[in-house]
């Protein structure tokens, strides 16, 4: 199988006849062999019985359904398992994304590149209430991973077959696919490709995304750089409220040299002890991750046991 498309839906019943024609003329253009697996993510409308008739009238079309709503990290973890093609397309099932766009992402594929993601052209006439927010996500993204794209959130990809099948993706990490293939030493590119108006339904996405969308892009970072470190990270932050708290100590005591009371500088005292607690605090929460996510033995840990009998072996040495 040259390539597989991945749509996850979820109540997108008016879509999904439309875009599987689109589907259809994109990729009989582009490769010889192609499949077409959607995932039903929990659908409370018809959205499953539609892509049923569909599988039964192509046998390119396959079916993986959910009882109910897991989100598109375990979609796609389930599809990318099933795949069967050397490139894998995901795109989303509201017809936003434009299956004729195809040839832009093979192409810059082709050109040495291992994931390449389509920015959205035209989003800011499409989603005018999105395009900030995007564009905040994108600047904060770029200054922790060091990927300097124009859009990294967009769901429309194309990669191949080792991305996706050694993505592990859980919560709503599927929107860091292209940062988490990055740090896996795999080259990434970007093409702009056509940003289409919603037809059917509405967006599953609240304002609340941007919110929980920071969030998680800040936890991807911490696992993916300090998860065998913790107390890097922790020993840093800890090291500034010490830093403070001593350099308040030390004044309260310059003070006192000079023949001022405690009672003056009472509230320096106070907030100078609070800091270094809260520093100290912080190297002990490092130090018990270090703990957690050490291997049972230690690799600096020659043996747990004793030589069986050191005398004999300090005399026959």
């Amino acid at each position: 199988m040259d390539l597989t498309f991945v749509v996850p839906a979820l109540d997108e019943e008016n879509s999904i006849g439309e875009l599987y024609r689109e589907i259809v003329t994109a990729g009989d253009a582009v490769v010889k062999s192609w499949e077409l697996l959607f995932v039903d993510d929990g659908s409370s409308d018809g959205t499953a019985r539609v892509i049923r008739e569909l599988a039964e009238a192509d046998d390119r079309v396959r079916l993986l359904q959910f009882k109910r709503n897991f989100g598109k990290s375990a979609a796609y973890s389930a599809a990318f398992k099933e795949a069967r093609g050397e490139l894998v397309v995901t795109m989303d099932a509201d017809l936003q994304d434009d299956p004729a766009e195809l040839p832009k992402l093979l192409e810059t594929l082709q050109d040495g590149h291992d994931l390449v993601i389509g920015w959205k052209m035209r989003r800011l006439e499409n989603e005018p209430t999105k395009t900030l927010p995007s564009r905040v996500f994108n600047l904060v993204s770029r200054m922790l991973f060091g990927i300097a794209f124009k859009d990294q959130n967009s769901g429309y990809r194309i990669m191949r077959r080792p991305v996706a099948a050694g993505l592990v993706l859980h919560g709503d990490h599927y929107r860091f696919i292209p940062q988490l293939a990055h740090l896996a030493g795999y080259r990434v590119g970007q093409i702009g490709v056509l940003h289409r108006k919603r037809k059917h339904g509405h967006s599953k996405y609240g304002v609340t995304r941007f919110w929980t969308g920071l969030l998680d892009l800040l936890t991807v970072r911490f696992l993916t750089r300090f998860r065998g470190r913790p107390l890097h990270f922790f020993g840093t932050v800890g090291l500034m409220p010490i830093v403070l708290g001593m350099g308040l100590e030390v004044y309260v005591l310059v003070m006192k040299a000079l023949g001022e009371t405690f009672q003056e500088h009472i509230a320096a005292l106070i907030v100078g002890i609070t800091l270094m607690l809260i520093g100290f605090q912080c190297i002990i929460i490092g130090l018990i991750g270090e703990m957690l996510s050490a291997p049972p033995t230690a690799p600096y840990l020659i043996s747990e046991n004793p030589p069986p009998n050191p005398r004999r072996i300090d005399q026959e040495a």
